[in-house]
């Protein structure tokens, strides 16, 4: 298993320390959400002069979602990023749009910015791809849902989002109508209630959701991870978790976590 550490999870640390965490555990690369607050080049020096290899860029930028006029050039300065980062992989998150019509209405625009995006992309040399997005209002989530998509832009392919997946739909029914497209892997964990809890949120498949550290929650991770193949076992997985009772250290938290993901493969 090739663990990639997932920057957004310390998101609140320097970076410095988001790299030196991901050495100490043993991970195999890094996917850096966003930039946080620094420069690209000054992110792949970082890695570079750590022997930390980066395996995907995720854009969090805005303008799409608030119908920006100028979203697609925060498209184009996201892609000269990956490509200055030597990222291989960029993944675009397809959030619910906040003047959202309908679903579907999402869907539609999406499907024209992927392929617009997607044109650029492979030009650069760089992969994009989609998630499942797993909040109660998100146009892609469930495989049908991805599918639609990437049957209207070639060359667009997934990371495939376990923990959001099972917020719709069953996540091992869901990655096996969307293997061959998979590039990229994330993993979470839930904590599940048929009741409103607080710090729950509802979700689409009408339960809520509380965040969970990796292998403390209710998803049967292990089942999911024995579906992959030998291909798909060559690929990056982030683990998307930290600590949520704020009593670990990341360090803590992540040495744990890597454990109990190569455990799966035993």
């Amino acid at each position: 298993m090739k663990i990639c550490m997932m920057s957004l999870m310390m998101e609140d640390s320097p970076v410095e320390e988001i790299v030196s965490t991901a050495l100490a555990c043993k991970m195999d690369g890094i996917d850096w959400i966003g930039l946080h607050d620094k420069t690209a080049s000054y992110l792949r020096k970082l890695c570079d002069d750590n022997g930390l290899y980066i395996a995907a860029h995720t854009m969090l930028k805005r303008g799409f979602i608030n119908d920006d006029p100028r979203y697609f050039d925060e498209f184009k300065a996201s892609l000269d990023d990956a490509c200055v980062l030597g990222a291989p992989v960029m993944m675009l998150p397809p959030f619910a749009r906040s003047a959202q019509q309908s679903m579907a209405d999402d869907r539609k625009r999406y499907a024209e910015y992927y392929a617009k995006g997607c044109e650029l992309a492979q030009k650069a040399g760089v992969t994009l791809t989609l998630e499942s997005t797993g909040f109660h209002n998100s146009p892609i989530t469930t495989a049908d849902e991805c599918l639609e998509i990437l049957k209207q832009v070639p060359g667009l392919k997934v990371t495939y989002d376990q923990g959001n997946v099972a917020t719709a739909a069953d996540p091992c029914e869901a990655f096996l109508k969307l293997r061959e497209y998979v590039v990229h892997f994330h993993v979470k964990d839930w904590y599940v209630s048929d009741t409103e809890k607080d710090g729950y949120t509802l979700k689409r498949c009408g339960k809520f959701y509380g965040d969970a550290t990796i292998g403390e929650g209710d998803m049967d991770l292990r089942s999911f991870w024995k579906l992959t193949n030998d291909r798909e076992r060559t690929l990056f997985v982030n683990p998307e978790t930290r600590d949520y009772t704020g009593k670990r250290t990341a360090l803590e938290t992540f040495k744990q976590v890597c454990a109990e993901m190569k455990s799966w493969e035993a």
